[in-house]
């Protein structure tokens, strides 16, 4: 699983998604809420942006969250924002470098830090969350099956999971399936005197069903300062028969499909995937 270059830049990271108005925190928090979880982890965890809220929740309601991240940067960028938060909240918090393909030696290694001697000792979590997206990184079945089973292992029966992807919009993958699609002014932004300027050209393999996404950054810094560097992202578009049936292959069901971060019904139109599975 390649990383992305801007994921190793966490300050342009942030900048442009703090431009987005992605509306994500307000469903975490009431899946949350509506869970009443002791113990949630968040993998792809980034720069804390949904890390941090959801545990300062956890701090007011009674429920610890791990972030796990395979970026070292950006988590110590959320280590940083981490250390200005309420007593609390940090004591809720618990962050941790590791790959989610290999989740068994990631969250092995945190409990040991922790002390845990044996995996009697290691304590399932109720809910684990791959929101904005992450799930796109494991771009082949191997890579899929290998995140899933390690998220059943880690849940108690009756457990959460979450994955939040972007539907598959066919008129746009269509345009990239023969030759790369022009290039176009993606986003741009400007903000404490810095401005982040973004291209994209896409090209869709229909065989791998993957879609790779070149996207060039121009960044302006507040002293003058100019960078230009490409960040390329290959991800796996997700189909929703497809994604309810990797579930059921690792020991989930299926509780719901939607659409959005509003909570609808998952529709031919939706902008987005999100699927709910329980550990049986």
């Amino acid at each position: 699983m390649a990383l992305e270059e801007v994921y190793r830049r966490p300050g342009d990271y942030e900048l442009e998604t703090q431009a987005r108005e992605i509306g994500d925190l307000s469903f975490w928090t009431r899946l949350l809420q509506r869970e009443r979880p002791t113990r949630v982890l968040e993998i792809g965890s980034g720069c804390g942006r949904l890390t941090l809220p959801l545990a300062r929740l956890g701090a007011a309601q009674g429920f610890s969250v791990t972030g796990l991240e395979i970026e070292r940067a950006m988590l110590r960028r959320a280590e940083e924002h981490a250390r200005d938060e309420a007593a609390p909240t940090r004591q809720a918090l618990r962050l941790a470098h590791g790959d989610a393909r290999d989740l068994d030696g990631a969250l092995q290694r945190l409990q040991r830090l922790a002390g845990a001697e044996d995996a009697e000792d290691m304590p399932a979590f109720d809910a684990i969350l791959m929101p904005y997206g992450v799930a796109h990184h494991f771009t082949t079945p191997d890579e899929q099956l290998s995140a899933w089973r390690g998220a059943r292992r880690w849940l108690r029966a009756g457990g959460l999971l979450a994955v939040d992807v972007t539907a598959p919009d066919l008129e746009r993958l269509l345009a990239g399936r023969d030759s790369p699609t022009p290039r176009r002014l993606d986003l741009e932004v400007s903000r404490d005197g810095r401005t982040l300027r973004r291209t994209v050209a896409t090209r869709y393999d229909t065989a791998t069903q993957q879609e790779t996404l070149a996207y060039d950054y121009h960044v302006s810094e507040a002293d003058g300062t100019v960078r230009d560097y490409r960040s390329q992202f290959t991800m796996r578009v997700y189909f929703p028969r497809e994604l309810a049936l990797l579930f059921r292959a690792t020991g989930f069901s299926m509780e719901r499909l939607l659409g959005s971060y509003h909570g609808e019904p998952y529709s031919a139109r939706s902008p987005l995937l999100l699927a709910l599975g329980r550990a049986v």
